[in-house]
C-alpha cells in the first residue's frame, strides 16, 4: 500500500514537473518530427545571398542527419516578394513542413506597396546572420574610389546606376541615403535577386552594386570587381575604408538572414525548428561559411525575434517617409 502510494506521489511529481518544464522550456518539451520533406522557400533567385544561406542549412542538415526527412529549397520570384508571401501565408497556411528564409525585404516591402501580407503574417523561428554591406564597382571602370563615383554622379545626374534586388531592401535604400547626403542622384535598376545585380555589374550593364561580400567576393578575388567602401571593417579587405571613415553618416541597416514558418504551425513544430537551426550553428561547416564570408552570427528565436522584427518595420516606416517613398 505505501509503496503504491509513493508510486502514485512519484508519479504525481513527474507530471507536475514536466508541466512546469513546458512552460519554461517549450522546445525541450516538443516531440513533434516531421513526416514528409521539408521545403524551404525563398523569394530571392539562385546565388543570392539568402538563398545560399538556406541551402548552406539544408546541406548540414542532410548531411549530418539533423531532420529524419528529406529537405529543398525552392525559390519564387517576383512582385517584389509578394508571390513568395503568398504562397507561404495563404496556400501554406499551418504547413509544419514549410519554412521560409527572411530577409529586410520582407519587412519593408509589404510597407511600400501596401500588401496585407506582411512580417507579421508569419511565425518567427529564427535570425542567425547579419552580413555587412560593401560597394563594388567592375575593375574596368575609372572609378578608383567612392569620391570618383559620388563625383561621376555629380557631373551628369542620374547618370550613374546602381543595380541590386527588388527596391525596399537595405542596399537600395542606402544607396538613396548615401545620395542624398551627397546631394547627387542615382539611377536605380532591379534586378530578380542580388545575384543577378552583381552579373549584371561584371557586364558593365550598371556602375555599381552595394551588396554582401559573400556575393562579389571571387569576382575580386579573380581582379573583375573593386570594392570601394564598406559598411564596417572587412577581413577580407583591411584596407578598405568604411562609409563612416569617409564622412558619410547615413543609416546603416541590418542585412539579417533567418528562417520563419507559416502562420497557424504548432508551438511544438516551432519549437523543433528553432532546435534543428542550433545544432545547425555549432558545426563547423557553419563556422567556416560564416568566417570565408564575413558574417555576423546573431542568435535571436521565438518570441524575441517577432519583437526584434516588428521593431525594424517601425525603423523602416519611419525611413521610408524620411526618404520620400510612403506618405
Amino acid at each position: 500500500m505505501a509503496s503504491h502510494a509513493i508510486r502514485r506521489a512519484a508519479a504525481l511529481f513527474c507530471c507536475v514537473a514536466g508541466s512546469m518544464l513546458a512552460a519554461v522550456f517549450p522546445v525541450c518539451a516538443a516531440e513533434w518530427q516531421p513526416s514528409e520533406k521539408i521545403t524551404m522557400l525563398t523569394h530571392a533567385g539562385p546565388g543570392a545571398g539568402v538563398d545560399i544561406f538556406l541551402r548552406q542549412i539544408a546541406e548540414i542538415w542532410t548531411r549530418h542527419k539533423v531532420l529524419p526527412m528529406q529537405v529543398a529549397v525552392e525559390n519564387i520570384t517576383g512582385a517584389r516578394g509578394d508571390r513568395a508571401r503568398r504562397y507561404v501565408v495563404q496556400q501554406n497556411r499551418g504547413n509544419p513542413h514549410m519554412l521560409v528564409g527572411f530577409t529586410p525585404q520582407m519587412v519593408n516591402s509589404p510597407i511600400l506597396t501596401k500588401s496585407d501580407i506582411n512580417v507579421k503574417s508569419f511565425t518567427p523561428i529564427a535570425m542567425m546572420l547579419v552580413e555587412p554591406m560593401a560597394l563594388f564597382v567592375h575593375a574596368d571602370t575609372p572609378y578608383k574610389s567612392l569620391r570618383d563615383l559620388i563625383e561621376a554622379a555629380r557631373q551628369k545626374p542620374k547618370s550613374i546606376l546602381q543595380g541590386g534586388g527588388a527596391f525596399g531592401g537595405p542596399p537600395s535604400l542606402m544607396g538613396k541615403m548615401m545620395a542624398e547626403e551627397a546631394k547627387v542622384e542615382f539611377s536605380y535598376t532591379p534586378f530578380k535577386s542580388s545575384a543577378e545585380s552583381v552579373v549584371a555589374l561584371l557586364g558593365k550593364h550598371v556602375h555599381f552594386v552595394m551588396e554582401q561580400p559573400s556575393e562579389a567576393n571571387q569576382h575580386v578575388k579573380a581582379g573583375k570587381l573593386r570594392p570601394l567602401a564598406a559598411s564596417a571593417p572587412l577581413a577580407l579587405y583591411p584596407d578598405l575604408p568604411t562609409f563612416a571613415s569617409l564622412g558619410y553618416r547615413f543609416r546603416i541597416l541590418a542585412q539579417f538572414r533567418g528562417v520563419m514558418a507559416p502562420p497557424e504551425i504548432a508551438p511544438e513544430v516551432a519549437g523543433y525548428y528553432i532546435k534543428a537551426l542550433d545544432r545547425v550553428r555549432k558545426t563547423e561547416e557553419w563556422k567556416t561559411y560564416v568566417k570565408n564570408n564575413e558574417l555576423v552570427e546573431r542568435w535571436i528565436v521565438g518570441r524575441e525575434l517577432g519583437a526584434f522584427l516588428l521593431d525594424e518595420e517601425n525603423v523602416y516606416r519611419k525611413l521610408n517617409k524620411e526618404l520620400g517613398l510612403v506618405k
